[in-house]
């Protein structure tokens, strides 16, 4: 099976298409756009495409079609700037290939109503799909659900693969010792990795000369594209753990949605399982 997770930084705007959300309007059907992100995506053959930050209702989510593949997407249930159009917010695209079982959207214990999660059943797999909390605005939220998550994939006894942005930096461009802790690398968000190893899931990223997936957008441009992604000082903040499984490996695919204007300021990792 192959697998695509990907913080988008919006779903609405270059992503489809070369289009932002403005431009898009409110024509009825998103298609896809030869040379866009998405299409990029769709020449690795995936079968199902994970992705976070989608900042889009279900209503307009529906408007985004990827033909053979039904759509599922969680909002946020929040208002004004955290409303489901302008803030956090998931989906899945899953090939009508597959035999889903079930799709649901939340953990026992946690009260998503941020759009976070998505739980996908197959007959003998869990896979479940986040856009955790960031802990420059949630910091107390991050522990809760961390914690929650945690027991949630715990308790499983299906073969479980657990991805998305966990807002978690393992792998940093520079030396977190030298570095006063802040979002993303405190010490609870870090304790959340060797948690997850503790109870028997595997990192996957194999082999991988990029290993970052988020890069600055504030920084310098050049060419249109932040210096630090140019030199691929990054932060590694998106993830595949899996457990249950003999073979798997993923990887990163930086140049995916570094047009000019950027796609997203994250890069997609693509997962292979035996």
């Amino acid at each position: 099976m192959k697998i695509v997770s990907w913080n988008v930084n919006g779903i609405r705007s270059r992503i489809f298409n070369d289009k932002t959300s403005a431009q898009i309007g409110k024509v009825k059907d998103i298609l896809i756009e030869n040379g866009s992100p998405i299409s990029q995506i769709l020449e690795l053959e995936p079968d199902i495409i994970f992705l976070q930050e989608t900042r889009c209702d279900t209503t307009n989510g529906s408007r985004f079609k990827i033909p053979n593949f039904n759509s599922y997407f969680n909002e946020s249930k929040e208002s004004n700037h955290r409303g489901p159009n302008r803030y956090s917010g998931t989906c899945a695209y899953i090939s009508e290939k597959l035999d889903v079982k079930n799709v649901t959207y939340d953990i026992s214990d946690y009260n998503d109503t941020e759009g976070r999660i998505i739980i996908v059943e197959l007959q003998e797999i869990l896979l479940v799909s986040v856009y955790a909390p960031n802990s420059g605005t949630n910091y107390d939220k991050k522990i809760d659900f961390n914690e929650k998550m945690l027991n949630f994939l715990n308790n499983s006894t299906k073969k479980i693969i657990f991805c998305g942005d966990l807002n978690m930096a393992k792998d940093t461009h520079f030396d977190k010792d030298k570095q006063k802790p802040g979002p993303g690398t405190y010490k609870h968000e870090l304790h959340f990795y060797d948690e997850l190893i503790n109870v028997g899931f595997a990192d996957t990223i194999f082999d991988d000369p990029i290993v970052y997936t988020w890069w600055d957008p504030r920084a310098k441009k050049i060419d249109g594209l932040a210096c630090t992604r140019h030199a691929n000082k990054g932060w590694r903040l998106d993830y595949f753990f899996t457990r249950g499984f003999n073979k798997v490996a993923s990887k990163v695919f930086k140049t995916i949605g570094e047009t000019n204007p950027l796609g997203s300021d994250h890069a997609p990792v693509f997962l292979i399982t035996e």
